[in-house]
């Protein structure tokens, strides 16, 4: 890729054609990334914490030094429900099926959704509240959820922001940083906006490339230089990362964790690596037609599903 002539022209066709018109095949193909050998982990533990927030966000009970977890402890208590939107937006006439399903779900959807997962006793949690529950058995609520938003569209802080703030709820924001600032994307100043509110700003790559095709050249533009960028952005330590596509391999464990990730998240019910559990994370896409019930649902039946690894 010609770096140099792409940073000002991606469009969201280019960007995600994949996604709106691949779907169910990309993710598939996700679930057939090559074996290849991890290195040695040393997986490094993060204090717990995170901004709380009445009725929809909570910080973990801190507890005294303890040791890092295993990874197979780490795989076991990987049960936290994480559910994945993207727009949040009317459809249009030009929205495939598969858009309109998995891509963009329409205001009063969305708001049904966090209604029915509040009021069924979630808490919304951070992916640092997470990560310390993971590694060091930091107590969470009761029932947690983390409630995380790819891409970085404009309607997100628009629209999703309002709707999370409006119920004491936080969301994670996965930005791909080739967008931000442009027409219809998500800006500089809503990206303060949303850290300051106490939400948590993740990485989606540079420019939504698949991680399985990297070569040498790519692990600092997708991963070390927009965690930097968002890291200005934000005034956060962004270490929390998406795969596009939900697409991973173990080539690019290491250096995730290279560039500073302490939590990466993937798509579905594919196995978490068994040596590096924290960066492969399991996460579900949230259908947009999707009722209360059947939302909650899904968030039930995750939070009680054995990991695989």
């Amino acid at each position: 890729m010609d770096q140099s002539n792409e940073r000002h022209t991606v469009s969201r066709r280019s960007v995600l054609g994949a996604a709106a018109l691949g779907g169910v095949a990309a993710l598939a193909a996700a679930c057939a990334a090559p074996s290849i050998p991890a290195e040695p982990q040393s997986e490094a533990a993060s204090a717990p914490g995170g901004p709380s927030a009445t009725g929809g966000s909570a910080s973990p009970t801190t507890s005294s030094a303890v040791a890092e977890a295993s990874p197979k402890d780490v795989i076991a208590r990987a049960t936290v429900p994480v559910l994945c939107y993207h727009q949040v937006r009317p459809w249009t006439s030009s929205d495939s099926s598969y858009t309109k399903t998995q891509l963009v779900i329409p205001p009063e959807k969305h708001r049904e959704h966090l209604d029915a997962i509040k009021n069924a006793g979630y808490t919304t949690i951070t992916p640092d509240q997470y990560h310390a529950h993971l590694t060091q058995g930091v107590e969470l609520p009761a029932k947690p959820v983390i409630l995380s938003y790819d891409d970085g569209k404009d309607n997100q802080p628009e629209i999703a922001f309002a709707d999370l703030t409006a119920r004491g709820m936080k969301g994670t924001w996965f930005i791909m940083t080739v967008v931000v600032g442009n027409d219809g994307w998500t800006t500089k100043d809503q990206i303060r906006q949303v850290a300051d509110a106490g939400h948590v700003i993740g990485c989606h790559t540079w420019d939504h490339h698949d991680v399985r095709k990297y070569g040498a050249k790519d692990w600092a533009t997708q991963f070390e230089e927009p965690r930097a960028l968002l890291q200005k952005l934000s005034g956060q330590d962004v270490d929390t990362f998406a795969y596009p596509y939900g697409a991973w391999n173990t080539a690019a464990l290491p250096h995730l964790q290279k560039a500073g990730y302490s939590t990466a998240f993937q798509l579905e019910e594919k196995p978490i690596d068994p040596d590096r559990p924290l960066l492969t994370l399991p996460r579900a896409l949230a259908v947009s037609t999707w009722t209360g019930d059947e939302v909650v649902a899904k968030v039930g039946a995750m939070a009680t599903a054995t990991p695989k690894a």
